[in-house]
């Protein structure tokens, strides 16, 4: 005869096997359960009123559609809580709220200087929280878990230790910044480009590998490493971390671009970037010239990585993944100058909004990691996890 302990370990699975069902599949109906889980539709059917009845799941009324009895159907209660995501970098600050399930239910973006000082671009970021709170609706009670995702080096409490995009940037908290502004749940700081690397992985180009590299090219450049479908921090939370191999010319690849001079037809703009690949595009020499140069390097320091850790997928991700259908295939030939089997080539969807969407999915994660952590008994009433 079974334990206590036994039959309550025993419990918890079926409820996990079931919830994980549901929230999976976004909706189901009983039988449905029932169907992916293996379980006896009795047991399913206590697992499943238990976890209506402590806040896991949400019950709705049958839809009456031709013939048989209607069942009813059953959601995940991902509006519950709210997880909050940050992407701080040097040009822009990005705030993201999104469901426990990581739905994104908007954003608000702030643009920013490089030389903006410490304490006003944090007030950038106080003010860019408060507005996307106040347009989704979202009260500070309201958010279960948030990241903060940030250029430069981020150890594992959240602090900033090193950054060159940001003169004075080194040395800030996020997470204490964060619990100055929210009362509860699971808080977090993350390097930008590991961010861009678990949101191309979870929803983006890089779903389905397990090994990929994410290069995350914008008017800064990262590299986000994915190995084993886990982001790939290093000892020292460096990993990925070209700057200070000047061999490699990483750091000031963009500059082909932005000192190219190329003009589209459509005339110059504020943005030389711009001018030089839609230039490029149009064919024009000094503009193909350019592109042709920033790609090199580009793919030569990527390629480095790629070259180590044999990745699967490499991802072409960051505001110039919108320009992807020129940079995707110039990319792929230069990288078959450095690998022997050079990793698929694919453009992400995501383009900017990668790393505050990372943050999004890493909180929700964290805040799903906390809620199912507290012990080996059946789940308890589904509420902001005490942390």
């Amino acid at each position: 005869m079974g334990s206590g302990a036994d039959l309550n370990q025993l419990r918890r699975i079926n409820e996990l096997a079931v919830l994980n069902s549901v929230r999976q599949a976004g909706e189901l109906r009983l039988a449905e359960v029932v169907e992916r889980t293996g379980l006896a539709r009795a047991s399913v059917g206590e697992v499943v009123r238990e976890l209506v009845g402590r806040g896991w799941l949400a019950e709705h009324p049958p839809v009456v559609s031709g013939r048989g009895r209607p069942a009813h159907r059953y959601t995940f209660r991902a509006d519950a809580g709210k997880v909050l995501g940050l992407d701080i970098g040097a040009h822009s600050v990005r705030a993201m709220i999104a469901d426990l399930d990581g739905h994104v239910l908007g954003s608000t973006r702030r643009p920013t200087t490089p030389e903006l000082s410490r304490r006003r671009r944090l007030t950038v970021v106080d003010k860019a929280i408060r507005q996307c709170l106040q347009e989704t609706g979202t009260t500070p009670a309201d958010v279960w878990g948030a990241v903060a995702g940030s250029t430069g080096t981020v150890d594992e409490d959240g602090r900033v230790v090193l950054s060159d995009a940001i003169a004075d940037w080194a040395g800030v908290d996020l997470v204490a910044f964060l619990r100055e502004r929210l009362p509860r749940g699971v808080l977090a700081g993350q390097n930008d480009s590991r961010l861009c690397g678990l949101a191309e992985h979870r929803r983006g180009a890089g779903r389905g590998a397990e090994d990929l590299v994410v290069l995350q090219a914008g008017r800064r450049t990262g590299l986000g490493l994915i190995i084993g479908g886990r982001p790939h921090r290093g000892f020292a939370a460096m990993a990925g971390d070209l700057s200070l191999l000047p061999a490699l010319r990483w750091e000031d690849a963009i500059g082909h671009l932005q000192h190219s001079g190329a003009v589209p037809a459509s005339g110059a703009t504020d943005d030389p970037v711009a001018d030089t690949l839609y230039a490029a595009a149009e064919g024009v020499r000094q503009g193909v010239d350019a592109v042709q140069r920033y790609v090199h390097d580009m793919a030569a320091a990527a390629g480095t990585v790629c070259a180590i850790i044999d990745p699967e997928v490499l991802v072409l991700s960051g505001s110039l993944a919108e320009h992807g259908e020129l940079l995707a295939p110039l990319l792929a030939t230069e990288l078959e100058r450095y690998i022997r089997q050079p990793p698929e080539v694919r453009v992400s969807p995501l383009a900017g909004d990668s790393p505050a969407l990372g943050a999004v999915t890493l909180a929700a994660e964290n805040v799903e990691t906390a809620l199912l952590a507290s012990g080996s008994g059946p789940l308890g009433r589904l509420e902001c996890p005490a942390v």
